[in-house]
């Protein structure tokens, strides 16, 4: 990586925000999801939160209300579980789900995922699941998945398919859930009080991107629970270069120059959600999943917009930011379709869907409280050809039947396909059709 020789503070501080970016937003949803100031308050129905080595279930679809993350789904009902992997080992043992679509992901913090439980025949057995520390080692065979990993914390994240306008269907998600068995054997002592997740738990995900001292005190808590493979000599020359650990002993010329690098770090992540993976008709396409090897902006541009992806096998994200002119969709500015034409709906052996999201990544509060479009929403209305045509504008049309409200505000949209068929897949544009105001 080239850096400009008059200002190496700054490029070693940028190499670090890009670095630890993925792991310090991993760091927040785990603190949201745990509430280490309070970990057995009740939680919301959207939230899947529970202290940690516990399973948390969702039980109401996510709704705007839901901020833990970025980018929730509204097709399944999630069950997670952080899991302290240093002190404990763990044992999973899943329910029949019959020919109900359900899987069970296994992510580390640097965001990758080295393990994906879901059935291949609807109405399989799913394997048992195994996680303990060491090595890296990744053991499977048709009963038995086993995992062992030197990070402290894995995240097993649990999706349900659910009709959430079924009150019997989700009482029978829930039922499942509630089978889900999980055991923790201790393993070590636990640690000293962690005094760093209560003050950061204190602090905000803004604050960790932009304010050097919070940003040094999720970087050390990051560090501390990081497998030590994956801090290598290289970044530790960045971090030392960077000074951000000793920012509270700098003078002011040396912390203004680490806040510019914090935020040549955030601008790079930021403008390379636009642009990550394959490029096609305005939407931005990761056809390696997980796989991001020494690409660290790769993986702080996945994690920015859709932290916690399965691997490509299981599902494919395709996102779109612009139009098809390549301007910015904005709600307030103009009104959108896209159509998808006869027999070219997404491909996938599971089911697919078209999520609408603010800019930041929460879903958009709307009167008809729809927050996706797929394959199994009532009602569609197909044109004469057997084309789809989806309308993504803030005013009610006179027929919602395929109105996917946006905000007055720029948004996002997300489309999920669930086993995909292909990953050569193009999605057709978003076209604008006129402006509602200027």
């Amino acid at each position: 990586m080239q850096r400009a020789p008059e200002a190496p503070l700054e490029a070693a501080v940028r190499d670090v925000q890009v670095w630890s970016y993925p792991l310090i937003f991993a760091q927040r949803v785990r603190l949201n999801f745990v509430q280490p100031l309070d970990p057995f308050a009740p939680r919301q129905e959207t939230s899947a939160g529970a202290p940690v080595n516990t399973f948390g279930h969702q039980r109401r679809l996510s709704d705007p209300t839901l901020t833990v993350g970025v980018a929730p789904n509204v097709d399944t009902l999630y069950s997670v579980a952080w899991l302290d992997v240093r002190h404990n080992e763990f044992e999973l043992h899943l329910p029949d789900f019959g020919d109900r679509y359900a899987s069970f992901q296994v992510t580390l913090p640097d965001t990758t995922s080295p393990i994906v439980i879901s059935q291949d025949v609807p109405g399989e057995p799913l394997p048992s699941l195994k996680i303990d520390k060491g090595r890296a080692r990744l053991e499977k065979d048709t009963e038995e998945v086993r995992l062992r990993t030197n990070w402290r914390y894995v995240m097993i994240v649990g999706r349900i398919l659910v009709d959430g306008t079924d009150e019997r269907d989700l009482a029978a998600v829930h039922q499942l859930q509630d089978a889900i068995a999980l055991t923790a054997t201790p393993i070590a002592a636990s640690a000293a009080p962690r005094l760093r997740d209560a003050e950061l738990a204190r602090s905000t995900r803004q604050a960790e991107i932009e304010d050097p001292a919070t940003f040094a005190l999720a970087l050390a808590q990051v560090l501390d629970d990081a497998d030590p493979d994956a801090v290598t000599d290289d970044l530790r020359r960045d971090i030392d270069r960077s000074r951000v650990q000793d920012v509270a002993q700098l003078p002011p010329a040396a912390t203004r120059a680490i806040v510019d690098g914090l935020a040549q770090g955030w601008n790079d992540i930021n403008r390379h959600v636009r642009s990550f993976g394959r490029l096609t008709n305005g939407w931005a396409i990761n056809d390696i999943g997980t796989d991001f090897g020494d690409d660290h902006l790769l993986r702080a541009a996945v994690a920015h917009s859709q932290i916690f992806i399965n691997p490509v096998s299981e599902a494919l994200y395709p996102v779109c930011e612009v139009d098809a002119t390549g301007e910015p969709l904005d709600g307030e500015r103009h009104d959108y379709e896209i159509t998808f034409a006869a027999g070219a709906l997404p491909p996938v052996h599971a089911f697919w869907s078209l999520t609408m999201y603010h800019a930041q990544g929460l879903l958009v509060d709307n009167e008809i409280k729809r927050y996706a479009i797929g394959d199994r929403t009532p009602d569609l209305r197909f044109g004469d050809d057997g084309s789809l045509t989806i309308r993504l504008q803030n005013s009610r049309p006179p027929d919602d039947l395929n109105w996917l409200p946006a905000p007055s505000a720029p948004f996002r949209l997300m489309l999920r396909l669930y086993r995909p068929a292909t990953t050569t897949w193009d999605p057709p544009a978003v076209v604008r059709v006129g402006a509602t105001a200027q």
